[in-house]
């Protein structure tokens, strides 16, 4: 099978997922959009970015995330070294209220896993990220961490919420296992800068 019917299938399985997938309850959000997408077969050797931010988001750590400030700098900078924009970074210092906010529109939400939300034994956090199917664009995005934090454990979830899905490549960042993770970046760089 030739590269472009590859390419085409993968379109295909893409609309389907956009189409049926959507994890997070209907009364979290309003409006056209599909969270947490499970897994999308990679195109071209890379991991698959299902949409981008349409404005610079700004990142909060809320009051109870498990993250210290070092933490997020380091997650941070991580990404930027790989071309990618943050308007700010507020830790713990949510001034407007987004932390209580369901569509923190423009904001990635940093948050510690709670009672509601539903993540499995061996899950070590979950990223949920909002697209607007009509323009494939990332609107938000809420983080939220187990209390034992892990090396690259944060910036992978900061790649959930920059788009990402995973990349089951040994050492790759995006890696679905954190066990067989690592600092891998290939198929990361931001070319849209």
């Amino acid at each position: 099978m030739n590269v472009y019917v590859k390419f085409v299938l993968s379109i295909i399985v893409y609309s389907i997922l956009m189409s049926l997938v959507c994890l997070w309850p209907k009364a979290a959000y309003t409006g056209n959009y599909v969270g947490n997408f499970e897994r999308i077969r990679a195109v071209e050797n890379r991991p698959p970015q299902v949409a981008t931010w349409s404005r610079t988001p700004t990142i909060i750590v809320c009051e109870h995330a498990p993250i210290s400030v070092t933490q997020i700098g380091s997650a941070v900078k991580f990404w930027e070294r790989l071309g990618y924009k943050f308007k700010q970074t507020q830790y713990k210092r949510d001034p407007i209220n987004k932390c209580l906010d369901k569509n923190p529109m423009g904001y990635i939400l940093v948050h510690m896993v709670t009672d509601g939300i539903r993540l499995d034994d061996t899950s070590l956090a979950q990223t949920h990220f909002y697209v607007d199917n009509s323009t494939s664009t990332i609107d938000w995005a809420i983080i939220y961490m187990r209390a034992d934090l892990r090396s690259t454990v944060l910036e992978h979830e900061l790649g959930h919420a920059l788009g990402f899905l995973h990349f089951n490549r040994i050492n790759h960042i995006m890696n679905q296992k954190w066990e067989m993770g690592g600092w891998d970046t290939e198929g990361l760089k931001n070319n849209h800068q």
